[in-house]
């Protein structure tokens, strides 16, 4: 797979676009009026139209009589569920969609070192045995037809898909099910957390196109965790011959496993990118859920070395489609291009409601003067957070109140929605910060106590894009008498947190469905210079509700509540300051990548899938905009917002 005369033929296709674009972006000539656009108006219209009924996305299972599979219990309860046709009457299937990545993903195994976000995202695209809704996290027939539930025993019994076949024309049945357990289960695959997770599942074969899994651990379930607990991808059987190679990290790092997914690496090149190659005949566009994905005959990644704004650079050259638009400087420049304004790039923003897990100002209350809690709390009045957000983010950005949002399962909601943080307010913080005793200003402005000492912080942070928003808080903060002295620190943080030498670190903690806190405040984590509870905090209340979390014998139901208790208790002792989360999407796209009237769904943060995505290429569309260029003329110029309705 290496560089070869498809690449050439892209970098030919790329020569000739740029130089094509070139004039117009420089507008030598300026455009002489608007082009005749009937494809743009079709899709107008057909959009204009849709938006008025959206699609209904509610897919609830069914029970369904007299079904049964032989060997099995007759009495068990087989359920499917029925989603809808998503997809747009101005769908088009065919052509290429372009895309980008900073480099060649590390590894193109999904598992074990080095298999990174990209290696997943490109590379585990086997389908799992049911879909989850981005809308309602319903479950989907995909894989598995129909499912039943065997409580008692903690079983999952589920029905394949007879018509389900590899990218290599292999069938995929329940071996590939016994097989995949065994890999994820296997010491070579070097990958300790999914050796665990996994060891607590069991697959059983009942025939080719069926198989029960057992959950082996304590952990009690509702119906349906325990569906999403058991609800696990195939891998081929048949490619591998029935092992785990003894040296499968090395050996296969760069070798693509076959998949039950839509697109399949065809190519690649170090230099100048992916090829993903369309599955013929992909067996899962007979559900009319999946009908309206997977639109592009070919996905193309390219190669783009830098930050941003090389890749911002390359788009107006049209070397790849969608660009993502992260803040209001981005959404600025693309609205201020000749592009967007003269029509041939659309402008596309909506909402979606994400989940999040803690991001905001960190403490280490071991550190002074950060070990009074009244200094702590303080600092909830003298950092603005919602004038940052209206200042420096134009509103496009959400205060976070506590350690989470979005972070719900069925309906357990493990954040606690009461707490609510309070707003700026300097006289209330140097009221707190007096009686901690720091009560003079001195010649700066800034609060001291009687020893002189300054009430000032020293804040890590590492993510160096972030360095335009501390100005905003620094300024704010000199009204409560406080300095906030923001620290780059560009390598090595994990360890000088764990060091526990710092006061205060900026930055943002992963994001999961269901949160765990154990590691994150157990004093038994306190006193070590480990990551764990960097707060190096301390609390036998707090501990035992950890403790609680984990009792095995609690449903997802009551582990919430007791999230929301320790979500109090942090809240109470003012362990951090949260900040604030994203719940927009907003892109640039050239004007042939379409979307449908709903844009996305409500926990879809993104639009760029072309794998999985609604999003599809009209080459109509294309043809108009070639056809402008020639003819020096514009398009009318677009800004959609669709799904509003998340706000």
């Amino acid at each position: 797979m290496a560089y070869n005369k498809y690449f050439k033929s892209l970098l030919k296709t790329a020569f000739f676009l740029t130089v094509f674009l070139f004039f117009s972006c420089n507008e030598i000539l300026p455009p002489s009026g608007y082009l005749e656009q009937p494809a743009c108006d079709a899709y107008e219209a057909i959009i204009a139209e849709e938006s008025k009924n959206l699609p209904d996305f509610s897919c609830p299972p069914v029970l369904v009589e007299n079904f049964t599979v032989q060997g099995l219990d007759k009495t068990l309860k087989w359920y499917t569920s029925f989603p809808k046709d998503y997809s747009s009457k101005a769908l088009k299937k065919g052509g290429r969609f372009y895309g980008y990545l900073n480099d060649i993903p590390n590894t193109f195994r999904y598992l074990g070192p080095s298999a990174d976000e990209n290696s997943v995202k490109m590379f585990n695209t086997q389908m799992p045995l049911l879909w989850v809704s981005l809308e309602n996290f319903d479950f989907m027939p995909c894989s598995a037809t129909h499912w039943a539930v065997d409580m008692e025993n903690k079983t999952v019994y589920y029905k394949l898909n007879e018509k389900m076949y590899w990218s290599d024309g292999e069938p995929c049945t329940a071996d590939d099910w016994v097989f995949a357990l065994k890999f994820l289960q296997s010491k070579k695959i070097f990958d300790p957390i999914k050796n665990y997770y996994y060891n607590n599942l069991f697959v059983k074969k009942i025939n080719d196109f069926c198989i029960a899994v057992q959950y082996l651990g304590d952990q009690s379930y509702t119906e349906y965790e325990l569906i999403d607990r058991s609800n696990f991808k195939p891998i081929a059987k048949h490619f591998y011959k029935g092992e785990v190679p003894d040296d499968w990290i090395a050996e296969y790092n760069r070798i693509v496993e076959p998949t039950t997914g839509p697109y399949i690496l065809t190519e690649y090149d170090y230099s100048h990118g992916l090829k993903f190659s369309k599955v013929e005949n992909w067996w899962a566009h007979a559900y009319p859920h999946f009908k309206g994905i997977a639109n592009f005959d070919e996905i193309y990644y390219r190669i783009i070395v830098g930050r941003k704004s090389p890749a911002f650079n390359k788009f107006f050259l049209g070397l790849f489609d969608i660009i993502h638009l992260d803040n209001p400087a981005e959404w600025g420049r693309a609205q201020d291009s000749s592009n967007v304004q003269e029509g041939f790039v659309n402008l596309w923003k909506g909402y979606y409601v994400p989940v999040n897990g803690p991001a905001g100002l960190f403490f280490n209350t071991a550190s002074k003067p950060l070990d009074d809690v009244r200094i702590r709390r303080g600092l909830y009045y003298a950092l603005d957070m919602e004038g940052l957000i209206y200042t420096a983010f134009e509103g496009q950005r959400t205060r976070l109140h506590t350690l989470g949002t979005g972070q719900t399962w069925g309906d357990a909601v493990f954040n606690n929605t009461e707490i609510k943080k309070p707003s700026f307010d300097p006289k209330k913080a140097m009221e707190l910060f007096a009686e901690a005793g720091y009560t003079s200003l001195n010649s700066s402005g800034i609060l001291v106590n009687n020893e002189g000492q300054e009430l000032s912080f020293v804040i890590l942070y590492k993510d160096e894009a972030e360095r335009w928003v501390f100005g905003f808080l620094y300024s704010q903060a000199l009204k409560a008498g406080i300095r906030l002295d923001f620290k780059y620190y560009s390598g090595g943080m994990t360890e000088k947190i764990a060091s526990r030498d710092f006061q205060a670190w900026w930055g943002a903690l992963s994001s999961v469905q269901v949160p765990n806190n154990y590691t994150l405040f157990h004093s038994s984590y306190a006193d070590k210079k480990v990551f764990e509870n960097f707060f190096s905090y301390s609390n036998p209340e707090m501990d035992a509700l950890l403790e609680k979390y984990n009792d095995d014998s609690l449903t997802y139901f009551e582990k919430a509540a007791v999230n929301r208790q320790i979500e109090k208790i942090a809240d109470e002792a003012a362990l951090m300051v949260p900040s604030y989360y994203k719940n927009t999407i907003r892109v640039m796209a050239w004007k042939w990548i379409c979307f449908p009237a709903w844009l996305n769904m409500k926990y879809q943060d993104n639009l760029y899938d072309p794998m999985f995505g609604y999003l599809w290429f009209d080459a109509d569309i294309e043809a108009e905009c070639k056809r402008a260029r020639e003819e020096n003329k514009m398009l009318a110029d677009n800004s959609y917002s669709l799904s509003d309705r998340y706000k």
